[in-house]
């Protein structure tokens, strides 16, 4: 790409009006002691409700190195990574969320772990600020993806890391609708490493990933990492094939032996409700899997700008259009 700089900083946002100038204030110094001048933030608007437009216009009239990409609409944090990566120049990229709880001051950290050889450096965030039931509902969600899914890394839970520019040009052509990007990461492979960094403290808003949504989230993950729920099922459909094969033996045995047959009705009324349950169950996994490759062969594109900033917008992550001031395309 012509117009490379050392580093890109991708930065998604929603309703965080509050935070983006300090962000920004914050992380302008450390971006200028470890590359001049020679460097870019992209923050990515996901359908704010609120002014994080107009502070981003601000920011980009200030200083033209702020790049601005706006959704038409909110496509989720994930997503809005995506598109950030998708325009991003950097030899090297750093995502981080915009609440200030990555924090600017612990970047070098990330880089000079990099600089021993390696393509993606995670966050490992230590002295965590969030509540007791934020924190264990965090710790239960990744525990559950990483046994259930099939990828070569640990998959954590912070954005916040920095990878390599080969790294992100692999990276952005994972083009799956159910996207969690640090499951991407973790997919991709390279040289990874993780150095710890302080957790930060929330300047103003409220997090935006409540109870409800980690759920949905891990659900999400998980079909989409991993085919395991479909092994789960075959296996206790063997199981219960073989044990009502055992139990129909005995009840043949029995009858053959006394010459009547056993009784219990709401025994069997329990047994026809739990495995008729079961059934269900199982054919909901199975079109939870149905339910994304029908998503998925639509190929509608993962997302649509309203607005950029300076910004080369590629209508379908793999080429580069001319800059946009106010139209409408997508990635």
């Amino acid at each position: 790409m012509p117009d490379r700089v050392s580093y890109s900083v991708v930065a998604p946002l929603y309703n965080e009006e509050g935070n983006l100038r300090i962000l920004y204030d914050r992380l302008r110094p450390v971006l200028q002691q470890l590359a001049r001048d020679d460097w870019e933030i992209i923050f990515v608007d996901d359908g704010s409700r609120d002014d994080s437009w107009q502070v981003v216009e601000q920011l980009h009239k200030q200083d033209a190195r702020v790049t601005g990409l706006r959704f038409s609409r909110n496509f989720g944090h994930h997503v809005a990574l995506t598109a950030g990566l998708d325009v991003s120049r950097g030899a090297r990229v750093v995502t981080m969320d915009s609440d200030l709880q990555d924090r600017p001051e612990d970047l070098p950290k990330l880089v000079a772990k990099m600089d021993e050889g390696y393509d993606l450096v995670c966050a490992e965030r230590v002295g965590r600020k969030h509540s007791p039931g934020k924190t264990l509902s965090s710790r239960v969600f990744l525990w559950l993806l990483n046994r259930a899914s099939d990828v070569p890394y640990p998959i954590t839970g912070a954005v916040y890391r920095i990878m390599s520019r080969p790294f992100v040009d692999e990276l952005c052509r994972l083009r799956e609708r159910h996207r969690l990007f640090t499951g991407l990461t973790s997919w991709l492979g390279f040289r990874q490493a993780s150095a710890p960094v302080e957790h930060g403290e929330r300047h103003s808003g409220k997090p935006k990933y409540g109870f409800r949504k980690m759920l949905a989230l891990a659900a999400d993950s998980i079909f989409s990492f991993s085919s395991k729920p479909l092994h789960i099922l075959t296996g206790l459909g063997g199981v219960t094939s073989l044990l009502a094969l055992a139990l129909g033996v005995y009840l043949l045995v029995r009858y053959s032996a006394s010459g009547s047959s056993a009784t219990g009705w709401a025994s069997i009324v329990a047994a026809v409700a739990f495995f008729g349950g079961a059934i269900l169950f199982a054919l909901g996994i199975i079109c939870q899997y149905l339910a994304r490759i029908f998503e998925q062969q639509k190929q509608r594109p993962l997302y649509v700008l309203r607005q950029t900033l300076a910004a080369s917008v590629p209508p379908d992550g793999l080429g580069r259009t001319t800059p946009s001031a106010d139209r409408t395309q997508s990635g």
